[in-house]
């Protein structure tokens, strides 16, 4: 006969006998928070992955401008930068494609184990129809993973700006350095791993680049869009099953006098343990937090990353006879 248990996974923890019921709801619980925790750790790997890329173009930034003098090759230097951006890249787009398929698999999963359809097509749907940026580097992943690597061109441009708009007149200013990393619109449309809707669509844009920066913040703009919508449709859930795992956790603490470690449930049969599974909440609560981490990425592509002397209360120089302070 199999006899059921709520306990510390160790040698003289406390221990809670439960019944059957009670022991398949909290593994039940456990089975609906694991694939919920996956994909926001898959979509963290994601936005990580996205934001190293975005690091390593101001890095380019900083090397070419402080640097420059050192740059006697310039020939090795674009060599060195370009197969730099591309890994960076690729591990985005990679990372991307990893999400899509995966969030796709468990909330299939967790439909299941729900009973409740939860269906994420139509949010990815609705980017793939309303955004260039998606469509763009939806088809340019296809086209560095099968026929070769997406970036051929980078240029770095610097301006000169008058705080006037003169900059005969003297007044103070600034040098701006920008790199603009580019897709090339022939090698795009010239490749049989893009739909010819897409291809056909960027051809008629008329030009003869397409700004990476501008097209691969949109399509993590988008993707951050799509994983709100999971965080609403499986809102209910975490909810209903953390405060299981919860209360479980509080069994035994009242039981024990403080905190629980390393909460268990087991099953077992003529005093031998058949089936054991850990349901720690001190562990899985921490979801919630993560469930509010990279809403920033919605707006990326509106963000302004700069590094400029900017004036600031209570902070000297308020102006500068040469230097541009922006105000």
């Amino acid at each position: 006969m199999y006899n059921f248990q709520l306990s510390e996974g160790y040698i003289g923890g406390a221990i809670v006998e439960i019944d059957t019921v009670r022991y398949e709801e909290l593994l039940h619980a456990n089975a609906v928070i694991k694939p919920i925790w996956d994909l926001e750790d898959t979509f963290s790997l994601l936005a990580n992955s996205f934001i190293e890329l975005e690091e390593y173009f101001l890095s380019l930034g900083i090397s070419y401008f402080y640097q420059k003098d050192m740059q006697r090759d310039m020939n090795h230097f674009f060599d060195d930068v370009r197969q730099g951006a591309n890994l960076k890249l690729i591990s985005a787009l990679t990372a991307s494609r990893v999400y899509e398929e995966q969030l796709h698999r468990k909330t299939s999963l967790l439909s299941k184990l729900t009973e409740t359809k939860i269906d994420l097509c139509p949010s990815f749907s609705s980017a793939f129809d309303e955004s260039i940026e998606y469509r763009v580097m939806y088809a340019l992943r296809n086209h560095a993973q099968h026929r070769q690597l997406p970036l051929t061109n980078i240029i770095f441009s610097s301006s000169n700006l008058s705080e006037t708009g003169d900059m005969r007149d003297g007044a103070a200013s600034r040098h701006r350095i920008t790199i603009d990393p580019k897709i090339s619109v022939t090698e795009f449309c010239n490749s049989d791993k893009i739909k010819s809707s897409t291809r056909e669509e960027v051809r008629d844009l008329g030009y003869q680049y397409l700004d990476l920066k501008f097209f691969m913040r949109g399509f993590l703009s988008c993707l951050a869009v799509c994983h709100e919508d999971f965080r609403k449709a499986t809102e209910p859930f975490v909810e209903i099953y953390l405060t299981a795992l919860k209360e479980a956790r509080d069994e035994l603490w009242k039981l024990k006098g403080d905190e629980p470690k390393h909460i268990c449930i087991f099953k077992r049969y003529e005093g031998r343990v058949v089936e054991k599974h850990y349901i720690d909440y001190t562990e899985r609560s921490r979801l919630r937090d993560l469930r509010g981490f990279w809403t920033g990425l919605q707006s990326v592509q509106r963000g302004y990353v700069s590094s400029e002397v900017k004036l600031s209360k209570d902070t000297y120089p308020e102006q500068h006879e040469k230097v541009w302070i922006a105000k």
